[in-house]
């Protein structure tokens, strides 16, 4: 469908007209200066184009109030796009036209539409698709320095990589949800907290008058997955942000959500689909035990198993590892399934890592300690251990990103009228 093109234009572009001044008159009037970034300057022609294209491209059916919000969002967005392009600058870095064009292309086809049809949608309410061409090649330009600068630093190590499974593997029964995310960042330019709530209000009353929702988050959205419409893809009950997760738990399917308010910015989460999981995390196990019958003897068992957590790291030596542990014996288990035990043990077994020793558990008559000698998570949906890792660098990719363009604007010179 068509829909993040064409739906609904013309209430919207008539406002915008009579508010920012005619399109088709903008060739005619002379262009002032919406803003300066160091030395480069922003037009209010390319502002207005901007705007349109926004309205446009989100399908916005917005009240004059809303508007110069969205004239707010735009004007920041044109001001970042400068900044990155004279970041680019800095390292003589170029995107070429045909790599612009490459990238037209392929939103076009997410579209459904050929870049012609494009053209032609955007000529007829007075844009010119250079606005689109030259935010095409910001993003890219941006891409390309993030990822020279600090993709060679990132390192995801196993321990995080396990952390995340141990996650996973702990709510590998509960419901996963198919979640979309536009975040608004409370700067100060949007009047901060109250500024992002009201712009998360915009954004769920377009998205109750017909504005779809992927294109909102594509426009508006801070968040690194804006650039995929704010798809998150299925996503299990906590592993998102405790604000996020207590909102989506009680949401029906197809539902958006009510601004959701976290440090930094506000949320609104449409549930696209939810589903039970029927996933498992499968064990496999090494079981030590220690005979103790007097309380003595069980916290000298405690000492001793808590010294081998530190020490044990392979599962191939615990026979010899246990020798001078008097009392002590080793049971292969073999591989148990997260469904056949206790909900006490899962929970030491989700926080154990590979190849390491839980903290010991007393039991009738001693004290026992479970050694993971492997884990694996089973059913659908499941992440890999390459599919965590991926997640983990894409997100430490997009923090840095953050923290570079705000350093970036925070050292330029920026003048709005």
């Amino acid at each position: 469908m068509r829909t993040a093109f064409v739906k609904s234009l013309g209430s919207a572009l008539m406002l915008t007209a009579a508010i920012l001044a005619p399109a088709n008159a903008a060739a005619q009037m002379p262009h002032g200066i919406a803003a300066t970034v160091n030395e480069d300057i922003i037009t209010t022609y390319d502002l207005r184009q901007r705007v349109l294209f926004n309205l446009m491209a989100s399908g916005a059916k917005p009240d004059e109030a809303t508007l110069n919000r969205m004239q707010l969002q735009a004007l920041r967005a044109l001001v970042d796009e400068q900044i990155q392009m004279q970041e680019a600058g800095k390292f003589d870095l170029t995107v070429s036209d045909a790599e612009v064009e490459r990238s037209v292309e392929r939103l076009a086809r997410g579209n459904d539409m050929t870049v012609a049809e494009i053209t032609a949608q955007m000529s007829s309410v007075g844009i010119n698709l250079n606005t689109l061409r030259d935010q095409v090649r910001a993003e890219v330009a941006w891409q390309r320095i993030v990822s020279g600068r600090y993709g060679s630093r990132i390192r995801i190590s196993d321990t995080q990589i396990d952390e995340t499974i141990n996650r996973l593997s702990a709510n590998v029964n509960k419901p996963s949800y198919l979640v979309s995310e536009i975040f608004i960042e409370a700067t100060p330019d949007i009047g901060g907290m109250d500024g992002a709530t009201e712009g998360a209000m915009a954004m769920i009353q377009q998205v109750q008058k017909g504005a779809p929702f992927t294109a909102l988050a594509r426009q508006f959205s801070s968040s690194a997955t804006s650039a995929q419409g704010g798809d998150m893809g299925w996503v299990r009950e906590g592993e998102l942000r405790a604000e996020v997760n207590t909102a989506i738990t009680k949401m029906e399917k197809g539902s958006i959500s009510a601004p959701i308010a976290v440090p930094g910015g506000v949320y609104v989460v449409a549930l696209r689909d939810k589903r039970q999981s029927t996933s498992e995390t499968v064990y496999k196990l090494e079981q030590i035990r220690v005979s103790a019958e007097t309380p003595d003897a069980v916290n000298a068992a405690k000492a001793a198993l808590e010294s081998l957590q530190i020490s044990l790291k392979s599962c191939d030596a615990v026979e010899d590892a246990i020798e001078d542990i008097e009392g002590a014996e080793t049971a292969d288990m073999g591989e148990v399934k997260s469904s056949e035990v206790s909900d006490e043990i899962l929970s030491v077994l989700s926080t154990t890592d590979v190849n390491a020793l839980s903290a010991p558990m007393e039991l009738t008559g001693g004290v026992m300690s479970l050694m993971v000698c492997d884990r694996r998570v089973q059913g659908s949906g499941i992440p890999t251990r390459q599919e965590v890792e991926d997640r983990l660098i894409d997100q430490q990719l997009a923090q840095s990103s953050k923290r570079y363009l705000r350093d970036l604007r925070r050292a330029a010179t920026i003048e709005t009228r």
